[in-house]
């Protein structure tokens, strides 16, 4: 299990979730992009928030974009949520099941 946890900017919504279904389906340059950011980014919760057994992800996404984005209109840059993936879970998993990924991240710092 990789762990990884979104919240919503406004701290009214938080969701723990297992984001290695997307570690198993992301091509290798979406990975290291996320290692690149520092295991923080959207594209993981923005893969699995729609599928079955995610759906509190996906109520934190409706709730950031509807409620949250509606607020946000003079800057549609600003994040109405974030989601980060814990470094030690992703970095162990791709070890094992991705080897060739792994071998290709930056180091940690």
């Amino acid at each position: 299990m990789i762990r990884a946890e979104c919240h919503s900017a406004d701290g009214a919504m938080s969701v723990d979730f297992d984001a290695t279904p997307w570690f198993e389906e992301a091509d290798a340059d979406s990975v290291l992009l996320l290692a690149r950011q520092d295991w923080s980014g959207p594209d993981v919760a923005d893969a699995l928030g729609t599928r079955p057994g995610y759906e509190e992800l996906g109520e934190l996404l409706r709730y950031a974009r509807e409620r949250l984005g509606a607020e946000t209109r003079e800057d549609p840059s600003w994040p109405t949520y974030t989601c980060r993936v814990d470094r030690s879970d992703a970095t162990a998993w791709l070890g094992r099941n991705r080897p060739e990924v792994a071998a290709k991240l930056p180091p940690a710092g």
